[in-house]
């Protein structure tokens, strides 16, 4: 049986007021300590919750892709309500939004930092593709989109890409499939926290069989 290895991040919890916490983690942290078994595929599952800065972001992401090689990244965010929105592509510019870490945290010229990259990023998984299988699989509100936000989210997102295009080649090991998933803020719009982890198994054994 062949073992791979999965990065599942969420992020952890913003705004004003500070609520308790950050969906996008929530789900995630379910896959924690776990395995996902696709054929005859066993897939390690890494849980990270990362914060709502820029400069944690931008120094934490490239460490933890040195840690451990992995096969399929797959980032999860608090979006908008009503849907689950499968992101093609992350920027370099734009980000002039402010985290956790306050205007102080904001990257210079609001870009992204030390990647020698295209201006946009995209993924070479199968988005529409995807979007058409969780559809048939009955999960009926989960749409593309070409717009991450220009916040942590994208921001983490191109840092990814980026080091997928250059820290892996870099180690003579194959890059990994990277994808951003936005899951809706609250509880049951429309779906629950182990309804939206079951979306996420399925976007995990759609990246592993399409590899």
């Amino acid at each position: 049986m062949e073992t791979v290895h999965a990065l599942l991040t969420g992020f952890e919890p913003f705004g004003t007021p500070l609520p308790k916490d950050n969906r996008s983690w929530q789900v995630v942290k379910q896959f924690a300590g776990s395995e996902i078994r696709v054929g005859n595929t066993r897939v390690v599952c890494h849980c990270y919750e990362l914060p709502v800065s820029y400069d944690p972001v931008t120094a934490a992401l490239p460490q933890i892709h040195l840690d451990q090689t992995y096969s399929l990244v797959i980032h999860c965010g608090a979006g908008v309500s009503g849907n689950v929105k499968l992101e093609t592509c992350a920027n370099k510019h734009g980000y002039k939004k402010a985290g956790n870490g306050g205007v102080g945290d904001l990257p210079a010229g609001g870009r992204v930092p030390g990647y020698d990259t295209q201006d946009t990023l995209f993924t070479d998984v199968d988005v529409e593709d995807l979007q058409k299988s969780l559809v048939a699989d009955g999960w009926s509100n989960v749409i593309t989109s070409n717009d991450a936000g220009h916040y942590l989210c994208e921001f983490a997102y191109y840092i990814s890409l980026a080091l997928a295009q250059t820290a892996y080649p870099d180690r003579r090991v194959p890059a990994p499939k990277t994808i951003f998933v936005h899951v809706p803020p609250k509880p049951s719009d429309p779906y629950s926290e182990q309804q939206l982890a079951e979306i996420m198994r399925a976007v995990v054994s759609y990246v592993v069989r399409h590899r």
